[in-house]
């Protein structure tokens, strides 16, 4: 059973792998790193002089957000941190960071803190993706966790955004309101009559929500993405429970506000190579020619991705694509159309009504500013395509200023996907905690058996158990072998000794007749 099971896992992960040549690399040359070790080294960014330069231009625009989203105080420590650190991590979806796809990342990134002596290290930055719908499976228009009820663990999902919204994007959405968290609360209590949840976990849920959730200056925010960076900045700290005083801030910036930002300020009207991308007819036939069908980016026969921006009109509930045609942005049916020049694009984009491709961003983030960007396993991947794709299209320009710039771009730094917080049920189960577990069933020793977790556990046994998951989403339904389907995360586990090394950081409760 072992050697069938064996090979069957290996025959899984080299699929996955001949898609995701970049995550083999990683693998290779960095696998056998503790992930305590491999975090470590997110602080090294490699920097050239016109990077250096250009910086400035990005934390400028960073740091004026984060001051009005949280403050004076934390936009200048988080300042301070990126001109010493350039990095940040680009993993995330915006929303609540609850989910385990999104906490293990930023948790591994705050592990070397606690132990570092570099006084400009106190924050962990992300500019998460907001382009994803509230149904995105990570959960973004709620919050989700665990209760032990009927002899069994449940995953619950609370909404605080209506179902009849579930298509629409986080970016730009509006405000969740004080009646819609009254919602969530009615659905605890509904929870507790039913005995899916028992009234302690309840109270401790309903005062997290009194405290974050409902704080005035919360419910008065612009939209939801500010909130989510407002909640976010005082969920994350209550993780850490006892140590939370020593705990990095958590900083939640949506990376496509962040990018318009500094396309609004520093690019629709100047010469900049940036500039020539939006609005130079000569580059489309290179920008065709080289990041065509590059995942992330757009492919105009199979018509998915968008050039250069997503639009989302007033009142709109999805996001549209956009294909150019001569001077114009033109959707497919041809019923939305805006012109490709800086008056309107700037409009567009102050009014929130355009949204920045993935494309655009990491031209603007990673190739022009060098801003090294922790990424998922498809991250890594089609950050490094991109790259190539945008030096050649330079080499072809010969703007080679472009190149030297670009040149030592980081794509393959792998900041997510990798799990280290895990909750133990009543018969040694063993799942991926949530934030709000780590809260709800945490203890005094909850961060350090994580710190000391991931320094006994390697980066490529830390994303074993994850191929799985990987294959269903590198291969469609069609190409899938029914054989390898049958090997899960838990058999991996086991087959590769990795159960012998997870320490749970916290216990599900279990209640007397309940």
């Amino acid at each position: 059973m072992n050697s069938q099971l064996q090979e069957n896992f290996e025959k899984l992960k080299g699929k996955v792998l001949e898609k995701k040549q970049v995550l083999a690399e990683i693998l290779r040359k960095r696998g056998k790193k503790s992930l305590y070790e491999y975090a470590k080294e997110y602080i090294s960014v490699n920097l050239n002089n016109p990077i250096k330069k250009r910086r400035e231009e990005f934390i400028g625009a960073f740091k004026n957000e984060v001051e009005l989203r949280l403050g004076k105080e934390v936009a200048e420590k988080a300042a301070l941190q990126l001109e010493h650190h350039y990095y940040v991590s680009t993993v995330d979806h915006h929303g609540p960071v609850c989910h385990p796809f999104f906490i293990n990342g930023n948790l591994l990134s705050a592990a070397p803190f606690f132990e570092h002596s570099d006084p400009s290290l106190t924050s962990v930055i992300v500019l998460p993706c907001a382009n994803v719908s509230l149904n995105n499976s990570s959960f973004p228009r709620g919050l989700l966790f665990h209760s032990y009820a009927k002899g069994k663990i449940t995953e619950h999902r609370i909404p605080f955004l209506p179902a009849k919204d579930r298509l629409s994007p986080v970016y730009n959405y509006r405000s969740y309101t004080k009646e819609e968290i009254e919602r969530f609360k009615k659905a605890v209590d509904e929870k507790v009559r039913s005995q899916e949840i028992h009234p302690e976990e309840a109270e401790k849920l309903n005062q997290l929500i009194d405290e974050i959730y409902m704080d005035p200056e919360v419910l008065s925010a612009e939209n939801y993405s500010v909130q989510n960076t407002k909640t976010n900045f005082k969920l994350w700290k209550k993780f850490f429970g006892p140590h939370q005083d020593k705990a990095p801030d958590l900083i939640y910036i949506e990376q496509e506000w962040i990018v318009a930002r500094l396309l609004i300020d520093f690019h629709l009207h100047k010469d900049t190579i940036v500039n020539h991308f939006l609005f130079d007819d000569n580059y489309s036939p290179l920008i065709n020619k080289y990041f065509e069908g590059i995942q992330g980016a757009f492919e105009r026969q199979e018509k998915y991705g968008t050039y250069m921006f997503w639009a989302m009109p007033p009142n709109a509930k999805y996001r549209i694509q956009l294909w150019k045609q001569d001077k114009y942005l033109v959707s497919e049916d041809g019923t939305y159309k805006i012109e490709l020049t800086p008056d309107a694009i700037r409009k567009g984009l102050e009014s929130k009504e355009l949204i920045p491709g993935m494309m655009l961003t990491y031209i603007v983030l990673s190739f022009y500013y060098g801003l090294k960007c922790l990424g998922g396993f498809s991250q890594v991947n089609y950050l490094t395509y991109m790259k190539d794709a945008y030096l050649r299209l330079q080499v072809d320009y010969q703007n080679y200023r472009s190149i030297e710039v670009c040149a030592r771009a980081q794509t393959k730094e792998l900041g997510g996907d990798m799990v280290i917080a895990f909750m133990e049920g009543p018969n040694n189960e063993m799942i991926p905690a949530t934030g709000l577990d780590l809260i709800l069933y945490g203890h005094k020793d909850t961060w350090p058996l994580l710190i000391e977790e991931s320094k006994e556990i390697g980066v490529e046994e830390a994303i074993n158990p994850l191929f799985p998951e990987f294959y269903t989403i590198v291969y469609p339904d069609t190409q899938r072998d029914p054989e390898l389907l049958t090997v899960t995360a838990a058999d991996i586990t086991k087959l590769t000794n990795l159960d012998k090394k997870i320490k749970a950081c916290v216990k599900i409760k279990v209640h007397d007749n309940f």
